[in-house]
């Protein structure tokens, strides 16, 4: 419930400090920026806003929330967040008031086991006001899609959408490779990272890190290329919504042309959360993006520009990613799910917005869900199945043809290549795979041959895996670090 209250409103681009009656929010609502150009102002009165700080223009692409609003003569302005810090006073016109957003076509695969929900297709839905709701409030005309095609209606009070599924048959895969022999199992440990960066700790106030890091293992140097924020939003110090909490658990990454991806959950337990893209051909130092809030402003502006985030988008446990010039490709998989005969979904998000235009979904073989995939191009993706009842990965091929993604298996590896952990990361290229566990990395060859084992003694969980020529890009958690290195 909103208050007016009063507050007073400092801003660190300007060193004024403006008091005024505003309607308070005691949680921070999430908004949704519009296409137009809005200034952006330091103070407010009835009379209007004054002392004009900036543009919209570059601030469109990022996570915009505010805690207050103020009503003028000339229309209600908020005090807006942009990727977790306080930048001013903008026109609610700014927003995207009463609209839905969602993928237009979804092909689903005719499975009784498995009815695909309709609201997984929401980009975002929001209010007059251009606030951001829940996709659970979202108003469908059929809740979930599984043997007939159906066109369904999106409603939020005036806002209206429409999509299309469209159903088909396919045939699955099969099972046909003999398991190449693996190495001998390594141990590993279960649970979340053991240690953390160095200032990732309540003793050090979770603050920035200022060196960069070195891990070694045989003849792989890792070296660090980017420390992440703790949050692209709004934190801990202000109450804010899981819609619009992008933070703190990474999950998957993806790179193309020097476009870094990583997907980020509020929560363990959420399949929705956010895809952050940072451009690191402008990004260039190691630890300056870790402190938004305290850059100075013209940097701030200019980084800003350069990080883009997704509504609070379905993206399943978020491990499995790819690119490429204009699309980030996401396996939204259930890691809660074991080995059931459930579809799995695909979603194409475009790079520009930041919003998913196509979903599919699709299975493997019959009980064969799998938790971790790598998308090479837009036709193309690789999986890895495991389970501990088959005592082997399997390796699959999954091509894009007429609409349809067909799977092949390409290989397989038996036994246990790390006790007591998952597989945390999974990427392919030039022929070859890469696995990763909790402080160790596999490459493997296409049939399932283990050719090499990375084993580090880091005590942070590996949070995604990519390749591309002969560097090697591995996520870390507990502080948010992406190390590269040659291979």
């Amino acid at each position: 419930m909103a208050s007016a209250i009063l507050i007073s409103v400092s801003f660190a681009n300007k060193a004024n400090t403006k008091t005024v009656y505003a309607k308070s929010y005691p949680v921070a609502v999430t908004k949704i920026a519009g296409n137009g150009n809005y200034g952006i102002f330091n103070q407010v009165t009835r009379s209007g806003p004054s002392q004009r700080i900036t543009s919209t223009r570059f601030f469109k692409h990022g996570t915009i929330q505010s805690d207050a609003s103020f009503r003028t003569h000339k229309g209600k302005y908020w005090d807006i967040f942009v990727d977790g810090r306080r930048v001013g006073w903008v026109n609610q016109k700014f927003f995207k008031r009463s609209k839905i957003s969602v993928a237009k076509n979804i092909s689903v695969e005719r499975n009784p086991s498995y009815s695909m929900p309709t609201r997984d297709a929401i980009n975002y839905a929001t209010d007059k006001e251009g606030t951001a709701v829940l996709p659970s409030k979202v108003h469908v005309s059929q809740s979930a899609v599984s043997t007939r095609s159906a066109y369904v209606t999106y409603r939020y009070g005036k806002a209206v959408a429409h999509a299309q599924f469209t159903v088909y048959r396919k045939t699955n895969g099969h099972v046909t490779k003999k398991p190449k022999r693996g190495s001998k199992a390594v141990k590993g440990w279960k649970g979340s990272s053991i240690k953390s960066s160095k200032n990732w700790n309540s003793a050090h106030g979770f603050t920035p890190e200022t060196q960069s890091n070195t891990f070694k293992a045989g003849d792989l140097t890792l070296k660090t290329r980017l420390f992440q924020p703790r949050f692209v939003s709004i934190g801990d110090h202000i109450p804010s919504k899981w819609i619009g909490r992008v933070g703190v658990i990474p999950e998957g990454i993806t790179l193309h042309h020097n476009k870094f991806v990583t997907s980020i959950l509020p929560s363990a337990d959420s399949l929705h959360g956010h895809l952050v893209m940072y451009n690191l051909n402008v990004i260039k130092s190691k630890t300056a993006a870790q402190n938004l809030r305290k850059l100075d402003w013209d940097t701030f502006k200019h980084y800003a520009k350069n990080i883009r985030v997704s509504p609070y988008i379905k993206i399943g446990h978020g491990q499995s990613l790819g690119s490429t010039g204009k699309y980030i490709y996401v396996m939204a998989d259930n890691n809660k799910y074991l080995n059931g005969n459930r579809s799995e979904e695909i979603l194409r998000v475009k790079k520009s917005n930041m919003l998913i235009d196509k979903i599919w979904t699709f299975r493997i073989s019959p009980h064969h869900y799998i938790h971790n995939a790598t998308f090479v191009n837009g036709k193309t993706m690789y999986a890895l199945f495991h389970s501990l009842t088959h005592d082997k990965y399997e390796y699959w091929k999954l091509s894009l043809k007429k609409g349809v993604w067909r799977a092949k298996e390409l290989g397989a590896t038996k036994g246990v290549l790390v006790e007591n952990s998952p597989v945390q990361a999974f990427t392919y290229s030039n022929g070859k795979y890469y696995v990763g566990f909790n402080d160790n990395i596999f490459k493997v060859a296409k049939n399932g041959r283990v050719l090499k084992h990375y084993h580090f003694h880091i005590g942070r969980e590996i949070e995604g895996l990519s390749v591309k020529g002969s560097t090697i890009y591995v996520e870390l958690a507990k502080r948010s670090e992406l190390v590269h290195g040659k291979l």
